[in-house]
């Protein structure tokens, strides 16, 4: 069986979400931080960050977007991303690899501003990052992140802004992305993947 190594809270929420859409079973392994600095957990996560997938035939991936990314290879019926070379497919890959490289790194410096520098100032800069990408997400033409339909990258979205301490503030004049958290939010899958995180 497919393993995932988990934890509550964290960048893994991603890849539940998505076992449970795709109706996929995972081992889930939640390592502390102790067997996480082990080498033979760095061996499979260099950084020894979570998650890390390792699927039956022991292939290991390694960050969330990899991870997104290699599952959407099960998703036959097309319901989570736009079909590989469609037209739709460039601007989902944009916008999805934008949240893990723009918007997932400017969460991390807000929550852990002593990891960077000077923790007020550091915080400041992170929050006006996260508004920045906030109103890009608000101001594009279409209904959900990547697009008219939803996608994994809403998933993705409703992930960073669970974390966002300030998100009542941030958001309230964001509808769209009110609308989105919402519609995310409702799903079965979701909702069973996030009663798992307060365990």
């Amino acid at each position: 069986m497919t393993t995932l190594y988990a934890m509550p809270g964290a960048g893994s929420v991603i890849a539940e979400i998505m076992f449970e859409e795709l109706g996929m079973k995972a081992n889930l392994l939640y390592p502390d931080e102790a067997e996480r600095n082990t080498s033979s957990f760095r061996a499979i996560s260099p950084y020894g960050r979570i998650p890390v997938l390792v699927t039956e035939q022991g292939q290991t991936v390694f960050e969330s977007l990899a991870i997104v990314l290699m599952l959407l290879e099960h998703d036959q019926a097309g319901r989570l991303a736009p079909r590989q070379g469609s037209a739709e497919y460039a601007g989902f890959l944009s916008w999805i690899t934008y949240l893990a490289t723009t918007l997932y790194p400017a969460v991390l410096r807000y929550h852990y501003p002593d990891r960077y520098g000077e923790e007020t100032s550091v915080r400041k800069k992170a929050l006006e990052e996260m508004n920045r990408i906030y109103d890009h997400i608000e101001a594009a033409d279409h209904d959900f992140v990547a697009g008219d339909t939803m996608t994994v990258a809403d998933y993705y979205l409703y992930m960073l802004i669970d974390w966002d301490e300030e998100a009542d503030v941030n958001l309230a004049s964001r509808h769209k992305i009110h609308r989105i958290m919402d519609k995310v939010g409702a799903l079965p899958s979701v909702k069973a993947v996030m009663a798992r995180q307060d365990n």
